[in-house]
């Protein structure tokens, strides 16, 4: 592991942006990712200092945070194990420090390539920062909490007045006991009609796993949501009521119980303001994506950059 933590560090690029502390930021335009070096967090519980200097280079302290910080470069469960792997991190660390300060001792950060790539890292976080001034100033004036009310409203009388066009649906909440035959389902109607309780009959008879938990109750349904046999019969009975005869499906025969009737209720309007405010920022995006492209002088020349399509 700590040969792959230096070869990722002497991957091209990656090593310019670990030994000269430049964070390359991502071309997001909704990116929020400091563009400046984090200030160390407080220890958590039972977590070291993050101030706490854990060596010293040439005088120089190096504190625990630097060498978290370092990693932030490195493959995902490199950072998620920072801790796992902290001696091999200083390690690096150290390797990365020396090697800029030989380089800058030799004269190098005079040197035009290093100047180049200095200057390329700097007009990225200076680009990524424009970026997020611009977009969060364009939020500001046209997100406001005026407009994600002005949504909210309009969302919602459309929604309650597409609620009106549903029609009432009746739905029912029913038990039944499975089993394989007629005869079995007609001597458990038999045992009902003397006064059996259906639900200690459903644990003991019946042939549907989840009887034994629920005393074969199914909840609430309206209909379409069952097997056309089992629910023309249960939609034929009214609440309290039991069918007389087995009801014969694809799965076996049924003694139904109807233990509820009602209409049921209109769905509910669920949309949260801060729901609709990200989708404002997300049409803004887009709107402003649109905007600048259309008043940008733009050529696409090859949108798979010479990759061919996958068939």
């Amino acid at each position: 592991m700590a040969t792959q933590i230096f070869r990722q560090a002497l991957t091209a690029g990656v090593f310019l942006a670990l030994s000269a502390g430049v964070a390359l930021a991502q071309d997001n335009t909704t990116q929020t990712t400091p563009t400046t070096p984090a200030t160390a967090a407080p220890a958590a519980p039972g977590m070291p200092d993050p101030k706490l200097v854990v060596a010293k280079l040439n005088g120089v302290d190096i504190t625990r945070q630097d060498i978290i910080d370092s990693a932030q470069g490195l493959r995902q469960d490199i950072r998620d194990n920072a801790d796992q792997f902290f001696p091999q991190l200083l390690d690096r660390y150290i390797f990365l420090k020396l090697v800029a300060d030989k380089g800058r001792t030799d004269g190098l950060d005079k040197d035009p390539e290093v100047t180049k790539m200095v200057a390329e890292s700097v007009r990225q976080i200076e680009d990524n920062a424009i970026r997020e001034i611009y977009f969060r100033k364009q939020i500001d004036a046209k997100i406001t909490d005026a407009a994600v009310d002005a949504r909210y409203n309009e969302l919602k009388a459309k929604f309650e007045e597409d609620v009106k066009k549903i029609p009432p649906q009746r739905e029912i909440a029913a038990s039944h006991i499975l089993v394989k035959t007629e005869d079995e389902a007609k001597a458990i109607i038999a045992e009902l009609d003397k006064g059996a309780d259906f639900g200690k009959l459903a644990k003991e008879k019946s042939i549907d796993p989840s009887a034994a938990k629920n005393d074969g109750a199914l909840g609430w349904f309206t209909q379409g949501a069952m097997v056309k046999e089992f629910e023309d019969a249960a939609f034929a009975l009214k609440s309290g009521e039991t069918s007389k005869a087995p009801v014969k499906s694809q799965f076996g025969y049924h003694i139904i119980r109807v233990t509820g009737d009602r209409t049921k209720a209109a769905p509910a309007f669920d949309k949260q303001k801060e729901e609709i405010r990200l989708d404002l920022v997300e049409e803004l995006r887009q709107e402003v994506a649109k905007n600048l492209k259309d008043a940008a002088k733009l050529e696409i020349i090859d949108p798979n950059g010479g990759m061919k399509p996958a068939q």
